[in-house]
This record gives C-alpha cells, sequence and structure tokens, in this order.
C-alpha cells in the first residue's frame, strides 16, 4: 500500500515538473514576441509555481487520507497506535503484578 502512495507522488511530482517546463517555454515565447516584459514572465512563474505548490500539498493531503481511510476500513491501525497501545499493555500489567512498568523481570513467558 505504502508503494502505491509513493508511486502516486511521484507521478504528481514529475507532473509537477513538467507542468513548469511547459509554463516556462510558454512565457520564453510570450517574451519573444513582446507579448510579456521578463519581469512580468517571472511573477507569472512564480505565481504558477506557488499555486502549483499549494495544489501538490493538497493532493498529497487528500492520497494520504484516503489512504488511512481505506486501511482503517479494512481494520488496520498504524503502528504508533499499535506502539501506544503496547506500551498501555505492559503499563497495565506491571500494575497488576505489583511491579515498576520498566521491570523486566515482571513479565512472563509462556
Amino acid at each position: 500500500m505504502k508503494s502505491l502512495l509513493e508511486k502516486s507522488l511521484v507521478l504528481g511530482l514529475g507532473t509537477f515538473s513538467l507542468t513548469r517546463e511547459k509554463a516556462e517555454k510558454f512565457l520564453r515565447d510570450l517574451e519573444e514576441r513582446g507579448e510579456v516584459t521578463a519581469a512580468e514572465g517571472r511573477k507569472i512563474l512564480t505565481t504558477l509555481m506557488e499555486k502549483g505548490e499549494q495544489e501538490k500539498k493538497a493532493l498529497q493531503e487528500t492520497i494520504q487520507q484516503t489512504v488511512e481511510d481505506f486501511m482503517k476500513n479494512l481494520g488496520y491501525i498504524r503502528k504508533e497506535e499499535y506502539t501506544a497501545l503496547e506500551e498501555r499493555v505492559k503499563e497495565l500489567e506491571a500494575r497488576l503484578s505489583g511491579t515498576p512498568a520498566g521491570d523486566e523481570t515482571a513479565e512472563t513467558t509462556d
């Protein structure tokens, strides 16, 4: 699943890069024809790139949220959640046995 997310992000970044190249070429063409000045072209490109970055971040957040929702619907939990639960169980076991949570001798073997 992580691989799918990574591939999606790489595809998005590649598309973003390609779009920047096309925008730069388009603006150079406008400059050559005298329709915009070099300063105007740079300003337009900067604005386009800022918008592109905003869109890229929004896409990344959407993909991340979609993957998290998908995984949750399948019954998976994040590693951080699992680790937190594991620590909580250790603390509860230590309380029940009457030993400190960090004391490894309190653990039993099956």
